[in-house]
């Protein structure tokens, strides 16, 4: 059986399980009978239509090639998990063994810099050079539309980027939303990277960056993003001590460490106090 038999098959057997016809997954772009031709092998559909058919079912594409078995993880999925093997365990060594000397290909020279990054995270040491400085920061300056894979290539390197560069690259994955809007998943990788944005911002004391970029974020989250709300509230007050160096502000936001940690958010209190720390 070929590939476009099979997976026509196979969406037959997926809109039958779950218990919809032809008629229940249509849309006006694919409709009934372009999805019977489909799952009788006698079309093959567009990749445009393909994912119309597939959200016709409310499933996600990944959801659906991974339940077909043909789902494999992207590059930078599989490098990262390469990579976590070392980071877990704090292998500064085993990371460099990561590096390729003479990397060519685009994609080569971002991993060198994600791993860079990975190092200067665990030992401070900065390994990035001038010129791989400018070519990610020149890699994001020329991105046109975000996608998941970009979004989370930035939110690795933003210790190789000026802040000011930092700040205006945040600003244009905010301007190039057409995913954010359609796509669940890109809106919540943008939502964690521009809040992690934010809070690199703080720490490196670019306050006047930070404020403008809390404006932008707080356009976009709801009332159910929990979790951003007690980030930003943190982290604005944590601001404010370092600007100020009150006592008071130190020992509330010590009190916040503590509640946290009671009520079991134990990752946000660790950040926070380890940021703390090495403001104090």
């Amino acid at each position: 059986m070929t590939t476009e038999l099979e997976l026509g098959a196979f969406y037959r057997e997926t809109r039958e399980r779950l218990g919809y016809t032809q008629r229940d997954v249509e849309s006006a772009y694919c409709n009934h009978s372009l999805i019977s031709r489909f799952e009788n092998g006698e079309t093959v559909l567009r990749a445009d239509k393909l994912l119309l058919a597939i959200n016709g079912l409310d499933m996600t594409p990944t959801e659906f090639f991974v339940s077909h078995g043909n789902y494999q993880p992207n590059r930078l999925q599989i490098f990262n998990q390469k990579m976590s093997r070392y980071i877990i365990i704090e292998d500064i060594e085993g990371l460099k063994k990561l590096l390729k000397p003479r990397a060519n290909k685009k994609q080569d020279k971002i991993f060198n810099i994600l791993v860079k990054c990975a190092i200067f995270d665990l030992s401070d040491e900065m390994l990035v050079t001038k010129s791989e400085r400018q070519f990610i920061e020149r890699h994001f300056t020329e991105i046109k539309q975000w996608t998941i894979h970009e979004v989370n290539v930035f939110a690795q390197c933003l210790e190789v980027l000026e802040d000011a560069d930092a700040y205006d690259i945040g600003q244009d994955i905010l301007k190039s939303d057409e995913y954010s809007k359609i796509i669940t998943a890109n809106a919540e990788t943008v939502k964690k990277t521009l809040l992690n944005l934010y809070v690199h911002l703080v720490c490196h004391s670019s306050y006047r960056y930070a404020d403008k970029l809390k404006e932008s974020i707080n356009q976009f989250i709801t009332e159910w993003d929990i979790e951003e709300k007690i980030i930003l509230y943190l982290f604005e007050k944590f601001s404010l001590y370092k600007q100020e160096k009150s006592p008071e502000l130190l020992e509330e936001i010590q009190d916040d460490i503590q509640n946290l940690t009671r009520y079991g958010a134990t990752g946000i209190a660790k950040r926070l106090a380890m940021f703390i720390e090495k403001s104090c």
